[in-house]
């Protein structure tokens, strides 16, 4: 028998690296060809929101294959706010501040870095890092710790010469700084731009969803007062503003029950009339999609039986409404209602957005919880079953969402790292040997089982734990859709940081990670090392994600696959697909976007390219790739496809800010441990520093920019589209002492009652003497979303509409009871109706 060639470890990785290439380019290549043949064909799948009766008036995409490139790109900044609302302008940003980012430090890397250490190594990246003097990387750490060079004896170590290093590592500590900073100039260039549209943004609206105020821990005294003119009376004499409008919080349990039980049993009518009926489906037409019952409606028995009860129970809810929705009308509390149990809290309504704001910056009452402010979420968003939770029923879930996020770690822990064992051959047969000598045997089963399977498996462990995640966030208790997909977000990027990142890179048996406890300095050069052995497996998730992943994405496989072809060969359609509202929901709805899933794996991906950035120059362009798909591919569908519902006010970005800034202190430890390893021990402690200067960053960015991500500005609020010239800084001197000069003094009643901010927000024309007019907003999309809403419990003034039959986009035919006196009976008829809803419903 032959002796089999001994493994090569680099030719491996080369193999490793060229065919994953090959595989995600001919993944990403024809998903992307079959999504520009598909796109103009199925708009109800890849447009959906050019054919909603919006508002919103989208640029038209042209009928070519690779035309809607183009387009995409040539959508500014304002059209994106104008079209997909702030929240999707912030998360675009995101990516665009990517793309400039790694362009920068590619150009620098492609052009300088890497030719300085091929010359001197051969290399054009860092694929070796000898562990040349691992006992100075300890002392570094010492030292880094306790402030004391030392050794074991007090005594200064022998280290020799302390430039015996390769010279040319010299460019690694000057690289960390350049990179660093320029992290930080774009984070705080893009954070400015933000702010400033943003304040620009929410400052140019006036709806009720600006104007509004949360307040809690009411005191019982006021919520056993017979109206709410007393609770008004007194947020009003506090000095903050006029009061509009209060609408009490209830538990409104009794009427909910009912509206769920009606919910259900017009489900159970739809499916029985489509089941008796065959379907008129047109749902492939330029326009829009169409579905109808053919055929007249067959009054058996049955359907009788069904829509009379659903007629008794419209009858009882139509009470109940009418009933406390007077008492409502009339500010009347409801103390003690045996229907409806008192919360002690309130959303109140101010005269103006400048009185909201100064309302919740300030404390109204010296007690704890008591009379807590907060700015109201849209009522679109609010989370109308958690608002009679009280405070001790949200804290005890928790600590229990908590305890079983904790309790889900070790499991995951445990497959991690199981997966990490698939990077090298050594681990696999340390683990079963004859497996191992089998891949071995083979290079294609070498290549897939060390290379292609790894990242598979860590993308398919990345896609599905997050969902699990949103469901806990959505089972804890938040009075919003915004606060549950931020919550969302952050367990879900604690996931996938610290199970796929951290404890992948510290890879070992539990015996490992204790004995890292019991020496915290091994901690360092252990993820110095494992960084450097996974180089390329990042590589290969960062080309599968990027190059394979979003043309897929944008393909919407689920999409078409699941239902438009399986569905259609194997007769699956019927089971999804069953009524008119059906089709409706799943053709003519657009599909909601995500944050809590889709933000925190490119935050990681970000925060891995930035960490190899100096050693590996094909990471750093791999990302330039990513990013740049990534931001075509999600600017297309936020504003053709997707919409995001929840009006979190762009308050993701200080979430994508701080971890941005984690990954920036991991890449400067990285760079420590990594020359530390190379016994490079004074470049080691030059890059210290960094990690410091990095502090005071996030330091400055909590303290100064982050007030301005939670509120508006007055001085926006009284001008909205020309804050950011008055008083301009930047302008020249000259041109600022002719400006002072020609600025009159603008004279204000102090003692009038009327305040400009208090009672009406007001522009100040500071160059003339002009009394100062309210001035006319600018409409923006989630002013137009909010135009028709207000803070009334939607229970209360909800349509009872009857089964739907029949759809053509906004309007639809509803079954509805009507009483026959000729013949003392009943019959069914059919009611058009426009419906008034929010895009994605």
């Amino acid at each position: 028998m032959a002796n089999q060639p001994e493994y090569d470890p680099l030719r491996g990785q080369q193999r490793v690296f060229t065919t994953q290439l090959v595989l995600c380019l001919w993944m990403g290549i024809s998903s992307f060809l079959l999504f520009c043949f598909l796109r103009y064909r199925w708009p109800h799948i890849y447009a959906i929101r050019t054919l909603r009766n919006s508002n919103v008036i989208l640029k038209a995409i042209p009928t070519s294959y690779f035309g809607w490139i183009s387009l995409v790109l040539s959508v500014t900044e304002d059209e994106v706010l104008e079209y997909s609302g702030l929240d999707a302008y912030v998360f675009i940003m995101f990516f665009k501040m990517g793309i400039r980012i790694f362009f920068q430090l590619s150009v620098l890397a492609v052009f300088i870095l890497s030719p300085v250490r091929f010359y001197y190594t051969g290399h054009f990246d860092k694929d070796d890092i000898p562990w040349r003097w691992p006992e100075a990387g300890v002392l570094f750490v010492r030292f880094v710790a306790s402030g004391e060079f030392s050794g074991d004896d007090g005594s200064l170590p022998d280290f020799g010469d302390i430039d015996d290093f390769p010279h040319y590592l010299w460019v690694y500590p000057l690289f960390a700084y350049l990179f660093s900073g320029i992290v930080y100039m774009n984070l705080f260039d893009y954070t400015n731009r933000i702010i400033k549209t943003r304040q620009k943004y929410l400052a140019s609206q006036d709806s009720i969803t600006d104007r509004t105020i949360r307040i809690d821990g009411i005191p019982r005294r006021l919520l056993m007062q017979k109206n709410t003119e007393i609770l008004k009376d007194f947020i009003e004499d506090l000095g903050i503003g006029k009061v509009l409008d209060i609408n009490m919080i209830y538990d409104c349990q009794p009427l909910d029950q009912l509206l769920d039980v009606r919910k259900k049993l017009v489900r159970r009518i739809e499916r029985y009339i489509s089941s008796k009926h065959q379907l008129n489906i047109d749902i492939y037409n330029e326009n829009c999609p169409t579905v109808s019952v053919r055929g007249q409606l067959v009054e058996d028995p049955k359907l009788m039986a069904y829509m009379e009860k659903l007629d008794n129970m419209d009858q009882e809810i139509s009470e109940i409404q009418h009933t406390y929705k007077q008492r409502f009308d009339d500010n009347l509390i409801l103390h003690k209602d045996p229907v409806f149990r008192q919360i002690p809290s309130a959303f109140v309504t101010m005269d103006s957005v400048a009185s909201a704001q100064m309302a919740a910056q300030t404390v109204l009452d010296p007690r704890v919880y008591k009379l807590m402010v907060n700015l109201a979420p849209a009522p679109t968003d609010i989370k109308w079953s958690n608002l009679k939770l009280n405070y001790y029923t949200k804290i005890a879930k928790g600590y229990i969402i908590t305890l079983i996020i904790i309790l889900s770690y070790f499991p995951i822990l445990f497959l991690v790292s199981s997966l990490a064992t698939l990077l090298e051959l050594k681990s696999i047969s340390k683990f079963w040997p004859e497996l191992g000598e089998f891949i071995k045997k083979s290079n294609w089963l070498t290549t897939f089982v060390t290379g292609i399977l790894p990242p598979l498996l860590y993308s398919l462990l990345n896609l599905t734990m997050p969902y699990f995640y949103r469901y806990l966030s959505r089972c804890q208790g938040y009075t919003s859709n915004s606060d549950i997909e931020l919550s969302s977000l952050s367990k879900n990027f604690f996931f996938i940081f610290f199970n796929l990142f951290l404890v992948f890179m510290i890879t070992g048996t539990i015996w490992d990670y204790l004995s890292f406890i019991r020496d915290t300095t091994k901690i360092a050069f252990q993820l110095a090392s494992s960084l450097k052995k996974k180089s390329l497996f990042y590589v290969d998730l960062i080309l599968l994600q990027g190059l394979g992943m979003f043309p897929i994405r944008l393909l919407q496989i689920g999409d078409v696959v699941l239902l438009n072809l399986i569905g259609k060969i194997f007769f699956l359609n019927r089971f999804f697909l069953r009524t008119p509202r059906d089709y409706r929901f799943y053709y003519f709805t657009p599909p909601i976007f995500d944050f809590g899933i889709q933000v925190p794996q490119h935050i990681l991906i970000f925060m891995i390219i930035l960490i190899y950035s100096v050693v590996s120059t094909k990471i750093v362009a791999s990302g330039l790739v990513y990013f740049g798909l990534g931001y075509l591919v999600y600017k297309y569908q936020l504003i053709y496809n997707y919409v995001h519902p929840p009006h979190s006010t762009g308050k993701v970005w200080p979430m994508i800010f701080r971890r941005l800034i984690l990954g920036t202190i991991l890449f400067q430890l990285f760079m420590c441990g990594t020359l530390a390893l190379e016994g490079a021990v004074l470049l080691s402690i030059l890059c210290f520093p960094l990690i410091v200067v990095t502090l005071v960053v996030i330091y400055n960015y909590e303290k100064y920019y982050l007030p301005l991500n939670n509120f508006i500005a007055l001085r926006a609020i009284q001008s909205p589209l020309e804050f950011d010239k008055e008083f301009d800084d930047e302008v020249e001197e000259e041109t600022a002492s002719q400006d002072i000069e020609t600025i009159p003094t603008l004279h204000v009643d102090m003692s009038d009652t009327d305040s400009m901010l208090v009672n009406g927000d007001y522009t100040v024309d500071y160059m003339s003497m002009s009394t100062p007019t309210r001035k006319r907003r600018i409409s923006t999309l989630d002013e137009e979303r909010e135009k028709y809403s207000n803070y009334m419990y939607p229970n209360l003034i909800c349509d009872l509409d009857g089964p739907m039959v029949e759809f053509e986009g906004d309007r639809v035919a509803l079954v509805r009871v009507a009483a026959d006196e000729e013949m003392d009976s009943h019959r069914l008829i059919l009611v058009t109706k426009n419906l008034v809803v929010s895009e994605w419903e």
